[in-house]
């Protein structure tokens, strides 16, 4: 049985998970911009109690930037994070605690599916847009661990340098359509053409993403999730995208595909990532 705890936190809440003989013991609390970190570290401690054993360990998967596995040096999500250790969620257990950027964890758990001899890269497309890149079984960091910021590419738009995020991820989109997501879906499906003609072209855009990574990391398998790809026509948009750009041989290598867990991947990943920070060390 696995004895590592996941722990997954957004805007909205905090979910945790952790496997016993029965099941999945899970546990969710409300979060938000007022949230404090005494509250976080209280609920983190009350549901390690309720486990029937010591876990070996915490992963969390932080929304931010995650420095290493025990600093979040920034995180626009949640405040209370800001600055926030592992330390600071040890147990009276003195449990190891690892942070993973969010991105990231889901990045840890979709790669578990493949080998270690596979390049997979895993992009998440909700409101803004992050990757993760995992070769020979390793996770890219990079110097302080913020490799993967995608929605920060820069492209040209009529001659001007503009951000993918700022292009193609579903808060743009919303914002330019001046509709919240359900009302964007209920038009997209009725054929409205203005959503249409902008999924398509935030779909365009994302292709163009898609094409670059290809090319920089020559992957066996990108896998996107999130919901902005969900959008009638984003998908078709970006694929038609890669395949007039991409080098014919790297896209012919490259399967594109979607996440193999659909809940939670975050918590997971979170979970992976500290079974292998307390493996090595």
């Amino acid at each position: 049985m696995n004895t590592y705890v996941g722990i997954e936190i957004d805007g909205g809440q905090m979910y945790m998970m952790a496997e016993t003989a029965s099941g999945y013991l899970e546990h969710t609390i409300s979060t938000g911009k007022e949230c404090s970190l005494l509250q976080l570290q209280q609920e983190v401690e009350a549901f390690v109690n309720k486990l029937p054993y010591t876990p070996s360990g915490i992963g969390m998967g932080m929304p931010g930037l995650v420095v290493g596995s025990d600093k979040v040096e920034l995180s626009h999500v949640l405040p209370a994070l800001n600055g926030v250790t592992a330390d600071m969620f040890a147990t009276p257990a003195s449990i190891p605690v690892a942070f993973i950027n969010d991105v990231k964890a889901a990045t840890m758990a979709e790669a578990a599916h493949f080998t270690n001899n596979e390049t997979v890269v895993v992009i998440i497309a909700d409101a803004f847009i992050a990757a993760g890149v995992v070769a020979s079984g390793e996770l890219l960091l990079g110097a302080k661990g913020w490799s993967g910021e995608l929605g920060y590419m820069i492209l040209n738009v009529d001659g001007q340098a503009v951000l993918l995020d700022t292009l193609a991820s579903g808060y743009a989109i919303m914002n330019q359509a001046e509709m919240d997501d359900a009302t964007l879906r209920e038009h997209l499906e009725t054929g409205d053409e203005q959503a249409t003609k902008l999924v398509s072209q935030a779909g365009q855009y994302f292709g163009y993403a898609l094409t670059n990574l290809v090319h920089l990391y020559n992957p066996d398998v990108i896998v996107i999730g999130g919901s902005t790809p969900t959008y009638k026509g984003y998908m078709e948009a970006a694929k038609a995208a890669l395949e007039i750009h991409a080098l014919p041989e790297l896209l012919k290598c490259c399967t594109i595909t979607t996440p193999k867990i659909q809940n939670r991947v975050i918590a997971f990943g979170a979970r992976e990532w500290i079974r292998k920070c307390t493996t090595v060390s």
